[in-house]
């Protein structure tokens, strides 16, 4: 009799466990399904509409610029200036929380997204490429537009100087080029994952509380993320003469392909192929 009985719970035990596995495997392929479904759409939109939504999102994404720009200049002198840049995780998420929310188009928050309609055949690398330089190219735009205005409006309201951004856009710099890629890939990373995170997420206050959270992490680690380190290194070339526009344009291509490569394939590739090799049957 003890012995049906403790078959009776094994049997139990097992039940459960396979129901539980069930469970996971239907919600890894309801997330997958979501962010496919979402970068579908994004390839739908048209060239124009595209291009308008990354202006805006360069030009939205400056207010994290903005907020780190006015903190430095306020406690510039209080505390030590590591100390300040560490604190920068607190503001550094504004910016992102504005485009993410405002669905605009921003490069690394779509990067692996716009890859899995690859992986999954719906799309060519083709289509990938062109979405990619326009929205690249919309956010660098915006991103310009944005350091010209703060540029001109900050120091007459008295919110921080030029010297501010220079010193800001030079500490993003000071990094050999290999420190530099490598600091790209895992902001890459980070901005792909917030975005495997919020396809999880329903709740606006949850969704809230991941960008930040993200975004601070790379803010806190003083990650490169090629849009607003674009806006960063570009103010800093435009108000002095130590960083080059040779500096800014080689930090812009090492964060972009840092980011790329954090996005889609650490994100993209990876999340898509564990799906396809251990649940897609």
């Amino acid at each position: 009799m003890k012995t049906e009985e403790k078959e009776q719970e094994k049997y139990q035990e097992e039940l459960e466990q396979t129901s539980k596995e069930v469970d996971g495997v239907n919600e890894y392929r309801e997330i997958l399904s979501r962010v496919i479904h979402e970068g579908e759409e994004i390839f739908q939109i048209k060239n124009k509409a595209i291009t308008l939504s990354a202006i805006i999102a360069g030009l939205e994404i400056g207010f994290s610029y903005f907020m780190i720009c006015t903190l430095y200049y306020l406690l510039e002198g209080t505390l030590a200036e590591n100390t300040i840049f560490k604190l920068f995780s607190l503001v550094y998420p504004i910016g992102f929380i504005l485009v993410v929310l405002g669905k605009s188009a921003l490069f690394t928050e779509q990067t692996s997204v716009l890859t899995l309609p690859v992986l999954n055949g719906q799309r060519s690398i083709r289509e990938l490429l062109r979405i990619w330089g326009l929205v690249i190219l919309g956010n660098i735009v915006g991103g310009i537009i944005f350091t010209l205005f703060i540029g001109l409006l900050a120091p007459q309201l008295n919110l921080f100087t030029h010297e501010t951004m220079v010193k800001i856009g030079s500490h993003v710099v000071h990094h050999d080029a290999w420190v530099l890629f490598l600091s790209a890939i895992v902001a890459g990373w980070l901005m792909g994952l917030l975005n495997w995170l919020l396809n999880s997420a329903k709740n606006s206050l949850t969704r809230i509380f991941l960008i930040f959270m993200i975004t601070a992490v790379i803010g806190f680690g003083g990650f490169h993320h090629s849009i607003v380190g674009n806006i960063e290194v570009f103010a800093a070339f435009l108000f002095s003469d130590t960083v080059s526009f040779f500096d800014y344009l080689w930090f812009l291509i090492l964060a972009l392909l840092g980011n790329s490569i954090g996005g889609a394939i650490v994100v993209g590739l990876f999340k898509y192929r564990i799906f396809e090799s251990n649940y897609a049957k």
